[in-house]
């Protein structure tokens, strides 16, 4: 047993809902912090006659899990928590967020003794959490700090054992459980840059550029689409310093742009669904609409030049109220050095513009420009577990264009 828990005696990985042995987990590289939440959900029934609670009823746990790695070539955490089998049929499977909604996991984290160097071989302890769905997932693209992903899962059950030992509420397991316990969640073999580095003997996945920050966006000064484009950043036009294209300007241009910070992220609100005869719920599906935001911070050099006006910005057209529109529909795609791309579609529309700082104590003007758009979030990465994965990268630009 370990006297502590700390980053080098921990590790998480993920198995695709219906793997069958050891073989199915992938660990997930580049890790940065893991959180699980357990909430007994409680409902009090009281009776006439006494003041003391008649029942306190159990209903269904609730499950969290949070995760946060660096983007670094390896497998993104998303991609781990909604990896499918092959699944026969038409229409085909697609990244995009629809495409991944009902997909579940199951989450094994292990704990190593303290006098480890790294995580291998058998852990000492391990949970797993069966039937865990992407509840959340944002990107993060800081100016002074590494690319991050965090996701947070939802589900109703967890099981802690002791390696060798018995179960740590000793009731029955149930049969999803702890599959792994005589050995097969084995951790890594050490830090390595190439080799069999995944749970149960898997593929090794070589790193795409380590550990991507700032200068790891992939931005195309050159304006215009061309057959490559897809592999390069895509930000709206409204933003000053943007070309009509949507790349940016070219360095020491009249209006060249700064990009200091991007985030994206969506909540998929899931809501639970029941039937009688059992208590927990047969699924977590998405509550569609599902709306997904884009915020880019850029150091401004001449004020956010957005205009608002009560009957829109210009003439209007429109015979009977000849009021036009403040915005336009625009395209976002995101594209690091490491592999990811995130296209949040052709449909984003400016929320709010928001001008500060360079106040009297110093610093900088900047403008953050946030952007709503709504199901459209397609994640794809060249080490994509999932069996479509491949053919996703390999077709990327049908995803990441003009769905």
């Amino acid at each position: 047993m370990a006297n502590r828990i700390y980053f080098a005696n921990q590790q998480v990985a993920f198995k695709r809902d219906g793997a069958a042995g050891a073989g199915g987990y992938k660990a997930a590289h580049g890790v940065q912090s893991a959180a699980v939440t357990t909430t007994f959900n409680l409902e009090q029934a009281f009776e006439l006659g006494q003041l003391s609670i008649y029942e306190n009823i159990e209903g269904v746990p609730d499950i969290e899990i949070s995760v946060t790695k660096v983007l670094d070539g390896y497998p993104l955490l998303y991609h781990l928590a909604t990896q499918q089998g092959a699944v026969a049929g038409t229409p085909a499977r697609t990244p995009t967020l629809a495409g991944r909604s009902n997909a579940k996991c199951i989450v094994a984290l292990g704990i190593w003794p303290d006098t480890d160097n790294f995580a291998d071989g058998t852990p000492s302890t391990q949970m797993e959490s069966s039937g865990m769905f992407a509840s959340s997932v944002s990107y993060n693209f800081p100016l002074e700090d590494n690319f991050t992903e965090d996701l947070t899962l939802v589900g109703n059950n967890k099981g802690w054992n002791a390696i060798g030992g018995t179960d740590a509420i000793g009731c029955t397991t149930p049969p999803w459980a702890m599959a792994t316990a005589a050995g097969g969640f084995d951790g890594t073999d050490g830090p390595k840059a190439t080799g069999t580095n995944d749970l149960g003997g898997d593929v090794s996945y070589a790193q795409q550029g380590g550990v991507n920050r700032r200068e790891n966006l992939a931005f195309n000064l050159v304006n215009k689409e061309d057959a490559g484009g897809v592999d390069y950043t895509l930000l709206p036009t409204q933003i000053p310093g943007v070309s009509s294209s949507g790349w940016l300007s070219p360095k020491n241009a009249a209006n060249e742009a700064h990009v200091q910070s991007i985030t994206v992220s969506t909540d998929l609100g899931r809501e639970e669904l029941f039937e009688l005869g059992t208590r927990q719920p047969y699924a977590r599906v998405v509550t569609f609409p599902v709306e997904v935001t884009c915020d880019i911070e850029m150091l401004s050099l001449s004020g956010d030049l957005i205009n608002a006006f009560a009957d829109g910005c210009g003439a209007g057209t429109d015979p009977c109220t000849g009021v036009v529109d403040n915005l336009a529909a625009e395209k976002i795609r995101i594209a690091t050095c490491e592999g990811t791309r995130i296209y949040l579609g052709s449909q984003n529309k400016l929320a709010s513009v928001n001008y500060g700082g360079g106040d009297a104590g110093g610093g900088n003007v900047t403008v953050t420009y946030s952007y709503s758009t709504f199901n459209d979030f397609t994640v794809i990465h060249p080490q994509d577990p999932d069996a479509s994965g491949t053919g996703w990268w390999n077709g990327r630009s049908t995803y990441l264009s003009s769905l």
